[in-house]
């Protein structure tokens, strides 16, 4: 599989990121967390489970893969595309409650893009600013990402109040959080039905900038 870089797991089905930007995975494919759709429709021997890693390749040809999230049963997939170099997200899986982002709930049978969380943008007095989804995390329904502008989106389940946002229903659709305005966003973490947000305070890290100037 060459040199893995990282490794994520889902209930029962698990994701390995290469160096070279190549996504595996093994486990379980109940609900189609690893694709290859094609074979899991065999009626004689469908794929339900995966013994050994298999690449998960579909529709990833122009996509150099940075990132890897595991839910419950579903998988999403961040990379770079090799000729614009734009973030795009792929998933497949689960979408019950819209775990997924793509604004609908309907389960993904084979890898594919998510176009609500892929070449983001924002409007700048500039103009339109493309933004980088730097990192993700899955808990068991929802997802959290870290941008590289320092926001935060998240998505999904939150019957549990995992979304932070003092509601209980659900949402297909990725929601910015605004809450960290004032502060810089180091790294997101999803638990199975609860998030965290690891964050420093402006105010602080700009006193301790000076403090360290002045010595």
């Amino acid at each position: 599989m060459g040199n893995i870089t990282k490794v994520v797991c889902g209930s029962n089905h698990t994701l390995a990121l290469t160096k070279d930007g190549v996504v595996y995975g093994w486990g379980s494919n109940s609900n189609l967390q690893l694709s290859h759709q094609e074979q899991f429709a065999k009626i004689d021997n469908p794929l339900i489970a995966v013994y050994s890693p298999v690449k998960l390749e579909k529709n990833l040809d122009s996509t150099v893969s940075t990132d890897i999230a595991a839910g419950e049963n579903f998988t999403i997939i961040v990379g770079r595309n090799r000729t614009s170099h734009e973030t795009e997200v792929f998933g497949c899986g689960e979408n019950l409650h819209g775990e997924l982002g793509g604004g609908n709930m309907s389960h993904i049978q084979e890898i594919q893009k998510i176009e609500n969380l892929s070449n983001y943008q924002i409007s700048t007095p500039q103009g339109k600013k493309d933004v980088r989804l730097d990192q993700i995390s899955c808990g068991r329904n929802h997802c959290m990402a870290l941008l590289n502008i320092g926001a935060v989106m998240e998505w999904g389940a939150n019957e549990h109040g995992q979304l932070g946002n003092r509601k209980r229903v659900f949402s297909e659709n990725p929601i910015i959080i605004k809450n960290f305005a004032e502060e810089n966003v180091l790294k997101v973490s999803c638990g199975q039905y609860n998030s965290g947000v690891i964050c420093e305070n402006k105010t602080t890290q700009k006193q301790s900038e000076e403090g360290t100037q002045k010595k």
